[in-house]
């Protein structure tokens, strides 16, 4: 009799042990972070939680401090798999420095850089990644066949009162120096200085940089009015560029060839473009404009903060300017631009008005000029000459000049 009791027993043991290990069950947290910095969460990221069979067993959402929750977990192996739907960011040439150190074998990555890197998703950093992020991405603009966002997939196994799943470490594609912050981005400040120039129908546009002494790359993005200008040339001091022309939008990229830091001449333009006002041009203002995602950065792929420079055109900008010497004995010079071709007379006249001298009365094309003005003849005193332009764009401009014995 004691044996049948003792057998029951055991049995019954058995079938509650079965019993609370099936039922057995406890809340699963982690967080999601960006390059696995707890300053960083990565908010609104979708969590599956994959059970041993492949199935969905729950799903969550990270909070703003990038935490999430699934209550009441049956215990088990499970996998986290992530997504998120909030915005990209923060790649720039960076970014491609790092990826091409590494491929020499200079710069080893991390398993979150390597993720970030791999941004055309076959696995590995190769080339071809480089490539998709200088040409495809930054010039032509094409989003990366990985994805905007990668994730670290995470599997773990579930056995105590309250699992706490390693962290999971997130990524905008092709932002290896993890310089994004979700939500906001993160680039270096952007200042802009402009300086009024006259229009005239060839337009050179230099831009500056004006504390950069020496970069491992640069990026540019540069919008402007498509309809009244057709950008001809772009060029760069650094040397061979990558850009393109489409939309409205010029996209430039440059990085070193050469592992190493290029010195920049500040007294030179850093990228110059050669442009022709369009005929339907009449008269506006034409402004061209750097996006926030322009920016230097050194070898060690950190961006390097800098105040840019570049004219705005303007019809109300001075065409003609001050003679030189003034004031003067014998000869001065006087330089003008031509905005567009049209009828030019530059006349000058005495203190009662009176016309005295015609300088240039004649058909000419758009592009700058100078006169060398004799006063022979002439008695000392104060002058005006004035420069006028009748075409598609009417210019009327006054300076004085100072004749001396």
């Amino acid at each position: 009799m004691k044996k049948g009791i003792t057998i029951f027993s055991v049995m019954i043991s058995a079938l509650l042990l079965i019993s609370i290990q099936a039922f057995s069950q406890a809340d699963v947290t982690g967080a999601v972070y960006y390059h696995m910095n707890p300053n960083r969460p990565v908010p609104l990221v979708d969590l599956d939680l994959i059970d041993a069979n492949g199935n969905v067993a729950a799903t969550a959402t990270t909070a703003l401090n990038g935490t999430y929750l699934f209550p009441n977990v049956p215990y088990g192996t499970y996998t986290l798999h992530a997504t998120t739907e909030i915005s990209a960011g923060g790649v720039n040439m960076a970014d491609a420095t790092i990826i091409f150190l590494h491929l020499l074998g200079f710069y080893p990555l991390n398993p979150v850089q390597q993720m970030a890197a791999d941004v055309d998703g076959n696995g590995s950093v190769t080339w071809n990644d480089y490539w998709t992020v200088v040409i495809g991405w930054f010039i032509q603009g094409y989003p990366f066949p990985a994805g905007p966002w990668v994730f670290q997939d995470v599997t773990f196994n579930h056995t105590g009162a309250k699992t706490n799943v390693p962290t999971i470490g997130g990524s905008s594609s092709g932002d290896v120096n993890g310089t994004f912050v979700p939500t906001t981005r993160d680039y270096a400040a952007i200042e802009v200085n402009y300086t009024e120039t006259a229009i005239s129908s060839n337009l050179v546009v230099e831009i500056s940089a004006n504390e950069v002494s020496e970069a491992a790359a640069m990026g540019m993005i540069i919008r402007y009015p498509e309809s009244m200008v057709e950008v001809t040339s772009v060029s760069s001091q650094l040397g061979d560029i990558n850009y393109s022309v489409k939309n409205g939008e010029i996209r430039i990229n440059w990085l070193s060839q050469e592992a190493a830091e290029k010195a920049v001449n500040n007294n030179l333009p850093v990228v110059t473009i050669n442009a022709e006002t369009r005929d339907n041009l009449k008269g506006e203002s034409i402004r061209f404009e750097l996006d926030p995602a322009t920016h230097f950065s050194n070898l060690k792929g950190e961006l390097i903060g800098t105040t840019y420079t570049l004219p705005v055109f303007k019809s109300t900008a001075g065409y003609l300017q001050a003679n030189y010497p003034n004031p003067f004995s014998g000869s001065t010079s006087i330089a003008y631009t031509v905005p567009a071709e049209g009828k030019v007379n530059v006349s000058l006249y005495n203190q009662q008005g009176q016309m005295v001298r015609t300088l240039v009365n004649d058909n000419m094309k758009a592009g700058s000029y100078q006169i060398n003005f004799n006063s022979a003849g002439l008695e000392p005193g104060v002058y005006y000459y004035t420069l006028k332009v009748n075409g598609i764009n009417s210019i009327n401009e006054t300076k004085k000049m100072i004749i001396t014995r």
